[in-house]
């Protein structure tokens, strides 16, 4: 069986490294410095949520009785601020993107 104290570590790191490629893949987005950004973005998402969601589900189901932890406070706090976070940035950013597309459209049509 796997040492819960080098699980709760490998967890952790991985936590933290997905959170920093997140972060980095919004800058990216933000300052238009990468076309398939937004694609890795989304593809992160969806592996976030699901981890999350298992996380979540296989931590503390009510057939457990658990001692929260430091990385079950991360992993919730940032469950909120994910779940939060990708659907306000997210439709920030495709307003932000349709915005840009229609001023790119306007100039293309304009110059003709």
């Amino acid at each position: 069986m796997v040492n819960s104290k080098v699980l709760n570590n490998v967890q952790n790191n991985l936590f933290n490294f997905i959170i920093i490629i997140t972060w980095i893949l919004y800058l990216l987005i933000t300052f238009g410095l990468s076309v398939n950004a937004p694609q890795y973005l989304e593809d992160i998402h969806y592996f976030v949520k699901i981890y999350i969601s298992l996380f979540l589900i296989i931590r503390f189901n009510p057939l457990r009785r658990v001692k929260f932890t430091n990385l079950d406070r991360k992993i919730a706090f940032n469950a909120g601020i994910f779940l939060l976070g990708t659907s306000f940035i997210n439709q920030i950013l495709q307003n932000y993107f349709s915005h840009i597309k229609q001023l790119v459209n306007l100039s293309k049509f304009n110059s003709n």
